[in-house]
């Protein structure tokens, strides 16, 4: 907050503290401006006839006003002294009010019976006192005086009720006086003194807010820090970690040996005049393992290992980012040498000049300053994991820094037969697991994925009461993982599930006569999260794609929405179940035009410029001539498709032996 808007928050405060100081002060003004208070008269007769009552009857249900007549009510010609005492209302029934004397002051009038109980129900009956005759006089509230003739009985009972006790007028009207007084003036101590307290809260606040930012960096993390670093500020000894745990890595593990004979023998590095690696960063999608790697390193050096998240040093605040940068790499230097980790550093390490943040920029250039300024030591590894190296900062990430930049891809079939052996070595399978089978069955799962494939096994295998995990159980925790939900029961509607059926088995046809890729499973079982089936497609481990490949797989693509049409025969009652298909043929064909110059416009990235009409009728006139090729291939191998969807009816999910086989029987027949 800057100090302008701090001057108008207190100002505004200040304001509001004053109003409401006040605001009792007038309200208590108000109400005893309506009250008379009766003067001190000028004879014994004035002062017999001076008289402050006040008038509090449950018989009438009138609250307290003053009773009394001053000099205010009276004419200007009949002035009274100030120098009289207003008469002791002990003395009421010794000293009744004299109507005689009165009258010389004010003017004295009498009403019936009936004119009372209407002043009494218009609740215009200021206060009631006894005259020497006996008689009730009363004040009204607009100051006017009149008596009235009232029956003993009726006296004795206002006598009862308290209106006309001895001495308790005087009393009553005393107290309330003095009472409202006393309150008042205790309500206005009691709201400044509040308003202060306040005042003084906020003001503190608000100071340690933006004077104090690096006692911010004293919070949950710095409390976290201290129960992971222990009493001295050092790391904790983990469970070590070494790269006999990290498997399907083998082509990076000469780097990472060589990390780690540089920190633990830095002497002969020294020795020819080389210079230590500063920084490494690892790249690559979600769930590869660069945490592990990270931590691998420090288990093989055996060296301390500080641990960090770039989100850590992402505040609100400018300074607190930095401040926490420093006290990380104070802590290491103690440790040294020792690795610092940090993760997601693209939090943090985005480009500069793409944001206008202030405080991101001190903290990436904290940590620059500690990677190669005044303040950097020896012994400290810097290891920094993202998933966008495109979008780091070029000064972060260039050589004498980040000396070292990794790529952590998913496993291929190979890394993930690897990563299956090492998570299974603790599992319980049954002898028709075959774990070759199942690494070619996961293609695309990163190693966390497929350590959660195993471990969903076994919580369902758990669940049943079995002894060992069985192919069943790995195929339920597949599909689960897969469909992002559980299976549902099947259909009762025929026509549904076969032309789920149909659907189905044209992509799995495709896929098999088309390209070169395995599928598999295929099911028409539901899924909970929405999707009616499913094939499985496991394609080629290679890196590079042909034209006619690419082409192929938009076939694959269409050819569950082409399957239906050649069921039903028309296009008018094909189903919404293509919309995703149609979505990854899409982003198919706008590679093969804009990315890898495939299209009618050459060799240009098209993403690049700014008109992309052109661009859209050419993949749509592409989209429609492989849609048609996809109908024309499915209507030629029509009995294969009849008998892959058949297949489906029959038994719900193929796996890929069972789909091969009905292939080639169909090929036969």
């Amino acid at each position: 907050m800057s100090k302008k808007n701090t001057m108008r928050s207190i100002t505004s405060i200040l304001f509001i503290s004053i109003l409401l100081s006040l605001f009792p002060m007038i309200s208590a003004y108000a109400e005893n401006s309506e009250l008379c208070d009766v003067d001190q008269s000028k004879t014994e007769a004035g002062r017999s006839s001076s008289l402050l009552l006040s008038f509090r009857s449950p018989y009438f249900g009138q609250e307290p006003i003053d009773a009394g007549y001053s000099n205010e009510q009276v004419s200007d010609s009949k002035q009274v002294s100030d120098s009289e005492s207003v008469m002791d209302f002990d003395q009421l029934k010794l000293n009744k009010i004299d109507i005689d004397e009165l009258s010389q002051y004010v003017e004295v009038g009498s009403i019936t019976e009936k004119e009372f109980y209407d002043l009494n129900f218009e609740m215009k009956i200021g206060s009631i006192a006894m005259t020497s005759n006996n008689d009730l006089l009363i004040r009204t509230t607009d100051n006017t005086y009149c008596t009235i003739k009232m029956s003993s009985e009726y006296i004795n009972a206002l006598e009862l009720t308290g209106v006309l006790k001895e001495g308790s007028s005087q009393k009553v009207a005393a107290k309330e006086e003095n009472g409202s007084v006393s309150f008042l003036g205790t309500f206005i101590v009691v709201s400044l003194i509040l308003s202060l307290i306040f005042f003084i809260a906020w003001a503190f606040f608000m100071n340690r807010k933006e004077y104090q930012t690096d006692k911010l960096a004293v919070s949950a993390k710095e409390k976290k820090e201290k129960k992971e670093n222990g009493k001295n500020g050092e790391a904790l000894p983990e469970k070590k970690v070494t790269f006999n745990e990290v498997q399907g890595i083998d082509e990076l593990k000469p780097d990472l040996f060589r990390l780690v004979d540089a920190l633990k023998y830095p002497a002969k590095y020294k020795k020819l005049g080389a210079r230590p690696t500063k920084g490494l960063i690892l790249y690559g999608p979600p769930g590869t393992g660069k945490t592990l790697i990270a931590k691998a390193i420090s288990g093989e050096a055996e060296v301390q290992f500080f641990s960090a998240s770039g989100s850590d040093f992402v505040e609100k605040y400018v300074g607190v980012g930095a401040s926490r940068i420093r006290e990380l790499y104070n802590k290491a230097r103690k440790a040294s040498p020792c690795i610092v980790f940090i993760d997601e550093i693209d939090a943090i390490g985005g480009n500069r000049g793409e944001s206008n943040n202030s405080e991101r920029d001190q903290t990436i250039n904290a940590l620059l300053t500690e990677l190669d300024g005044f303040s950097a030591a020896e012994g400290i590894l810097t290891i920094c994991a993202t998933n966008r190296l495109d979008i780091l900062d070029s000064a972060l990430i260039r050589p004498g820094r980040f000396d070292l930049k990794i790529a952590v891809n998913l496993p291929d079939k190979q890394a993930r037969y690897q990563i299956l052996k090492l998570h299974s070595a603790d599992k319980i399978l049954s002898e028709e697991v075959s774990i070759e089978t199942l690494a070619k069955k996961t293609n695309g799962f990163s190693g966390a994925e497929l350590e959660n494939l195993l471990n969903e096994s076994a919580l369902i295998a758990a669940t049943k009461d079995q002894e060992f995990i069985t192919c069943e159980d790995i195929d339920d925790a597949f599909f689960k993982i897969i469909m992002n939900g559980h299976k549902k029961e099947r259909t009762s509607n025929d026509e549904y599930a076969k032309l789920v059926a149909y659907h189905e088995a044209g992509h799995t046809l495709a896929t098999k006569l088309l390209t070169n890729d395995g599928v598999s499973t295929v099911t028409i079982v539901q899924s909970t999260s929405g999707a009616g089936g499913v094939t499985f497609r496991t394609p080629e481990d290679i890196p590079l794609r042909s034209k006619k490949y690419l082409r192929n797989l938009v076939k694959v693509m269409y050819a569950g929405r082409a399957a239906e049409e050649i069921l039903l025969d028309s296009d008018e009652d094909i189903t919404t179940g293509a919309s995703q298909d149609i979505k990854q043929a899409t982003e198919i064909i706008k590679e093969y035009i804009a990315i890898y110059g495939m299209g009618s416009k050459g060799m240009i990235d098209l993403t690049q410029l700014t008109n992309h009409f052109n661009m859209i009728d050419e993949a749509s006139n592409m989209a429609n001539e492989l849609y048609r090729e996809t109908i024309e291939f499915l209507i030629k191998y029509r009995g294969r498709l009849d008998a892959l969807a058949q297949a489906l009816l029959d038994k719900e999910t193929l796996d890929e032996a069972e789909i091969d086989a009905l292939i080639s029987e169909s090929r036969s027949a």
